[in-house]
């Protein structure tokens, strides 16, 4: 018998059952060796000699192993400050995402407007002549608006005035010139500087004159608006007021609070001088008047048009 043959047998004679169920351990005395194999439930009730031997590899193809000593490091653990760390925080889903609102702009409050209404025009007898539209267009503002009807008073110097503050509308005082119209100049100023005597022009408040007269190039009852020193079209009426408040220093600083409403009145065929001077002073008939009467809406929309456009100056 070899050696081999030997050792084999000597391992089968040392195999131990390690589990009732389906291991046997086998020992090798010269290496000092253990190791196990599947066995079934049969072999297991059989004697062992009549174990089918089972070859075994040899000697220079087993693997001698060696028990492995754990390395140990001498070097103490790195410091650590857990105390400087910050605490872990557990993890919390983002937040919802909110707009900022956006920062609203400050809105300045309006300013109170006080309008100087004036009309020009002649007095009697030739008070309801083409040429005075604007003292029939003053009468009728002053009844759609219900204000007081015009007096006469020296509130604002001559002439006739309707204050609308006691009804409602401080906003609003009329007043009627009592001066031909070709020298109207000196009694509309003076009416002026009384007026933004009563009203102060301030952070407040800001005044404004309008002045109502009659215009020879438009169609009668049609309304035309100008603003500041612009060009009088050969009305001598706007050429003497533009005149005073110019000569008082007044109209530069004016600028766009000196307010010129025309209502046309049509014009004559012929261009002639003397056609046109009969034309101006001539009556007024009922239809030019009704169509007059007509436009007050009209001019009344346009002052408060001016109004909102000075509040916000």
């Amino acid at each position: 018998m070899t050696n081999s043959a030997r050792r084999g047998q000597n391992r089968r004679g040392h195999a131990r059952q390690h589990s009732q169920h389906n291991f046997a351990e086998y020992h090798d005395d010269e290496q000092d060796f253990h190791w196990s194999e599947p066995v079934d439930e049969y072999s297991l009730t059989t004697s062992a000699s009549h174990l089918d031997p089972i070859p075994q590899p040899s000697r220079k193809n087993v693997i001698s192993r060696r028990p492995v000593n754990p390395v140990i490091s001498t070097e103490p653990p790195p410091f650590t400050n857990h105390d400087s760390e910050p605490p872990t925080s557990p993890i919390i889903p983002s937040p919802l995402r909110i707009r900022k609102p956006k920062t609203v702009t400050p809105v300045m409050a309006a300013r109170s407007v006080r309008l100087l209404v004036a009309s020009i025009g002649n007095p009697p007898p030739y008070h309801t002549t083409r040429h005075s539209a604007g003292h029939l267009l003053l009468k009728t503002i002053a009844a759609n608006l219900s204000l007081p009807p015009l007096s006469k008073g020296k509130a604002l110097g001559s002439g006739s005035v309707s204050v609308g503050f006691d009804r409602g509308s401080p906003e609003y005082t009329l007043w009627q010139s009592a001066a031909v119209m070709n020298v109207s100049g000196a009694p509309t100023l003076k009416a002026w500087k009384q007026f933004t005597n009563i009203h102060p022009a301030s952070a407040d408040v800001v005044t404004a004159l309008v002045v109502l007269h009659d215009e020879l190039e438009s169609p009668i009852g049609t309304i035309k608006l100008r603003r500041g020193e612009t060009s009088a079209k050969g009305h001598n009426g706007i050429k003497s007021i533009q005149s005073s408040l110019k000569s008082a220093g007044l109209l530069p600083a004016m600028g766009e609070r000196f307010i010129k409403i025309g209502i046309g009145i049509g014009r004559p065929q012929s261009r002639e001088t003397n056609d046109v001077s009969a034309w101006v002073l001539g009556q007024l008939t009922q239809m030019e008047k009704g169509k007059m009467e007509a436009a007050t809406d009209s001019v009344i929309a346009v002052l408060r048009s001016e109004i909102s456009r000075l509040e916000n100056a």
